[in-house]
């Protein structure tokens, strides 16, 4: 069985190069046990690289730990992910991955220092570790079996978000209808991807319409930060005018028109197309 070595009390990209071994390794590193050590040391004191069943991470001095370069283009991370592109067969590489592991990489070399208001609380809530990985090491203390455990589920789900904000950088640039309102521009697409509100939303739309494939439910999206104050209670009412057999919901904020929601499946989709609600929000 293959053994995937790393420091004790993991940090993100610790945990990261072990994630991207056992995910994306295939079947020979998939089921590796997971071995700790003491920084600076190596798996039973034997030579870094010497074993082809034993993979040193981030620890070791071996060919996937960056401590012995001074260059802030490598991590642990960077190193397995350049390890897998090269000696697996099964292994294709994609933006969110190249992605997610260069966030790794300024994490570990201290670039949330640089970020807007360091200080800011809001940081608590990153899994980094001065964040949620820090909580982590306090209340699994002396556990980096169970730390590690949850890093990997916590790294497969902000693999999938990634994922998420790829696919749906893509649908805005090709797919995405844009069309302009009173409230300034906007934008559309018939889309099941989740983050597609959010991520147009932060390029800058004040309004983002999405009508889902598999249900056919329109959501509509104000900007809550929009510098004009926007209120679609004459879109929510136009809307029930126009296919009355349908639910519509509007938030108490006046920012957001729901037919259906994951929270709510019981609510009935409207029969309008997506021109249709575009025409009633260009012309409310």
């Amino acid at each position: 069985m293959k053994t995937i070595v790393t420091h004790m009390n993991p940090d993100l990209d610790s945990m990261a190069s072990v994630w991207l071994l056992k995910r994306f390794g295939g079947d020979e590193w998939s089921e590796a046990e997971i071995k700790f050590v003491p920084a600076g040391s190596t798996y039973k004191n034997k030579r870094v690289d010497s074993d082809p069943d034993v993979m040193h991470v981030d620890v070791g001095m071996g060919i996937l730990d960056h401590h012995q370069f001074s260059d802030k283009k490598k991590c642990g991370a960077v190193l397995a992910l350049n390890y897998l592109i090269k000696n697996s067969k099964q292994f294709e590489t994609n933006e969110a991955l190249e992605r997610l592991v260069e966030v790794v990489r300024d994490i570990d070399w201290a670039g949330y220092l640089a970020y807007p208001q360091p200080t800011s609380d809001r940081y608590g809530f990153l899994f980094y570790e001065h964040g949620i990985i820090a909580g982590l090491q306090k209340t699994l203390r002396n556990k980096s079996d169970k730390q590690m455990e949850l890093g990997l589920v916590i790294l497969d789900a902000i693999y999938e978000a990634f994922k998420s904000k790829v696919n749906a950088e893509a649908i805005i640039k090709n797919e995405g209808i844009k069309f302009k309102t009173k409230w300034g521009k906007a934008i559309a697409a018939q889309t099941d991807i989740f983050g597609f509100v959010t991520t147009a939303q932060a390029q800058g739309f004040p309004i983002v319409v999405s009508k889902g494939t598999s249900m056919g439910n329109i959501r509509i999206h104000a900007f809550e930060f929009a510098k004009i104050n926007i209120d679609l209670s004459g879109v929510w009412e136009t809307l029930k005018h126009k296919d009355p057999g349908a639910t519509w919901f509007l938030h108490s904020s006046k920012k957001m028109v729901l037919n259906g929601s994951r929270a709510n499946p019981d609510m009935i989709p409207t029969k309008l197309s997506l021109s249709d609600v575009i025409e009633v929000l260009r012309n409310v």
